[in-house]
């Protein structure tokens, strides 16, 4: 089964910052591994967002934080 709603991420450090910055925006995020079939460089970190998905986007990218990808309802952006 496909998990949904992923922000992926380029390290574990960089998303232990976007889970940082999304908990001070009041969202709440799990850090997982990236599923290797979702995983542009073979291997990472992701955050499951599973409320306000689009919201966290904007604020991680805001942060200055580079998302790799994302995975919602499906499709991957």
């Amino acid at each position: 089964m496909e998990i949904k709603n992923l922000i992926m991420l380029t390290s574990i450090t960089y998303a232990m910052k976007a889970k940082d910055i999304l908990i001070r925006n009041g969202i709440r995020s799990d850090i997982v591994r990236t599923p290797k079939h979702n995983s542009p460089t073979g291997c990472g970190y992701s955050l499951y967002v599973p409320k306000k998905f689009n919201e966290a986007i904007s604020i991680i990218r805001s942060s200055g934080i580079k998302i790799l990808g994302t995975v919602n309802e499906g499709d991957s952006a």
